[in-house]
Parts: structure tokens; sequence; C-alpha cells
């Protein structure tokens, strides 16, 4: 399977004149649901999204919150929509395939949704402390086997998917190590910038500054590819671990949409990826925007996603919450 990398440099098709011309859509305004509070990142994404995304539409849109079950409220309100793109949403790619390996939440709403376009990835690192004598994941790992039961590594929050990631790790290797869900990025990093902590996963939004400012060292990309802010740092799979954080935003509606409309919004949210106000938006949250990706691409990667953290869940032994 080509990385998510490379599915981001995947060209959209672009929709002709006389096919846009097939539907009047959109005739009245459409309501965008993001399942997280006012003012989070996902909330900002949708909202600039919305905003340039009905330069190319001709209508307006309506962003509407409704938090809860890490997201999947929101999918679930989309899924039993009619399916005429009046009601769609905008998520972070967990909340489809990863929180119903944890919560009592539905499975399958993968199936019950349509994917229209991927808009963003965050970018997941695993770091230290500048002065940290670790300089690799085979050095934390030889830390750890040296003092079983003394490393701690810090996450997000219980059933984040770096999380997932690290509990793994320790299975494979066979180590006791403490893995730390905190409340948010935030408090996990100023953990590790405390020296309370031996190492802490984050993405790009939280530890950017602090590696720029040179308090904190990346040790290595959580994702399938090596992060552009520190080439040298190698991905998890360089370092003989086959596992990854890949987590994108992605637009998407009911299942059943109609194709014309399906294709104009995939158009219209393309489309306002490339405009300055999105573009710097992302830059200032530390989100990666490369061109779009849609169709059978996107439906593949969360298809496979899903796949892959419901093997690492089994392996792992995890209850539902």
């Amino acid at each position: 399977m080509k990385n998510i990398a490379a599915l981001f440099a995947t060209a959209l098709t672009v929709l002709s004149p006389s096919a846009a011309a097939q539907t009047d859509f959109p005739s009245k305004p459409i309501q965008v649901i993001v399942g997280f509070p006012a003012g989070g990142g996902t909330d900002i994404l949708a909202r600039v999204l919305a905003q340039e995304a009905r330069k190319f539409l001709g209508g307006d849109i309506i962003v509407l919150n409704k938090p809860g079950a890490t997201g999947t409220l929101a999918v679930t309100s989309v899924a039993a929509a009619p399916p005429d793109g009046y009601m769609l949403g905008v998520t972070a790619s967990s909340s489809l395939t990863t929180a119903h390996f944890l919560q009592d939440v539905p499975a399958d709403l993968l199936e019950r949704t349509t994917a229209l376009v991927a808009v963003g990835r965050l970018r997941n690192a695993l770091l230290v402390k500048s002065d940290s004598p670790l300089h690799s994941v085979k050095d934390l790992i030889e830390l750890a086997r040296r003092n079983p039961g003394k490393v701690s590594i810090g996450t997000p929050g219980a059933g984040t998917k770096s999380g997932l990631v690290l509990q793994a790790i320790a299975l494979q290797e066979k180590l006791e190590v403490s893995v730390v869900p905190f409340k948010g990025e935030a408090p996990g990093v100023t953990a590790l910038l405390g020296g309370h902590i031996t190492a802490a996963t984050s993405t790009a939004s939280t530890w950017e500054r602090h590696v720029a400012a040179g308090t904190l060292r990346i040790i290595a990309s959580m994702e399938e590819d090596r992060l552009d802010s520190d080439p040298n740092a190698p991905a998890l799979m360089e370092q003989g671990l086959p596992y990854a954080v890949s987590l994108i935003f992605y637009a998407y509606g009911p299942k059943g949409l109609p194709a014309a409309v399906a294709r104009r919004l995939v158009d219209a949210f393309a489309e306002a990826t490339r405009a300055p106000a999105y573009r710097d938006m992302a830059t200032k949250n530390a989100i990666d925007i490369r061109k779009p990706i849609s169709g059978e691409a996107l439906d593949r990667f969360l298809s496979e996603d899903r796949a892959k953290t419901g093997s690492m869940v089994s392996k792992l032994g995890i209850k539902k919450s």
C-alpha cells in the first residue's frame, strides 16, 4: 500500500463545468457538524474550510458543534441524515477508525458514511528533552530494559492511537514501561519539560515551538514517513517497529450521496484547502496540507487504518471502557 504521504500527493480529478451543471446543489444552507467543542483544533479547521468552500459552492455553510463520545456523536448524526448533501461533517479519522474499539460507540460508521476528501493531517512524534542521553527509540528501549518499570512515556490521553502504538511496542519488546495518559497534549509536554517523564508523544501543534527553541528533541517520527521539520529523525518503521500513527482530518456525508453532489462537495473542499486563509490556519496549527485525497484512495486509507488499529487492540487485549 502507498503510505499516507504518497496518498496525499495523489491529485484529485477536477469536476468539469458540464458535470457541475447537472445539479443545482446547493439550493439552501449546508450544515457541517463538528464532534468537538467550539474553539478546538477540529472546530477551527472546519470553520475556515467552510468559509473558503462557500466561495466555490455559491451557498452558505453553517458549522455546528455536537461534542461527545470522542467525536462519534456528531458522526452518528450525520450518518442518520438524508443523503442530500445538506448535512455533512468534518472529523479526525480516529473517530471512525479507533474510537469504537475502545468505547461503546457504533462500529459501522465508515459503512454508514461517505468519505469525501481529506483536508489535512497531524504530524506525530516521540520526543525527549534536549539534554536527554536518548537519541533513538533503540536507546529508549535499552533504557527500559535496564530499568524495568522506571521509564514513563506520556500520551495525549487514554485510548489515543499514539498510546496504543506505545503499548504495542512495549508488548513486542517485552518491556515494563509506564504509558501515562494526560488530559491533552500540552500537559504531557509540560511534564516532559519538567523532567517528570522520560519521553512523550505529541502532534506538531504542541511540540513544534519547543523543538524550534531547542528544549525538546525528536527521536522518532510516529508517522509512516519522516517529518519535514526534522528529516534526520527516522520513522518507527525504519527502526524495526511496524507501527504508525496516521491521523487525518476529512469531510464526509451520509451514505448514498448522489454522485454529482458528492463530486461538487469534493471539489469545493479541495479548492478551499488551497486558499491562503486555509493554508495560514494550517501553518499556525501545524496541520500538514498536501494535495487532498478522495475516492478509493481515501476509502482504502480509512479501512486499512481501522483494520490495523483493531489488530493492535486485539493483541493488547484491551477491553472497551
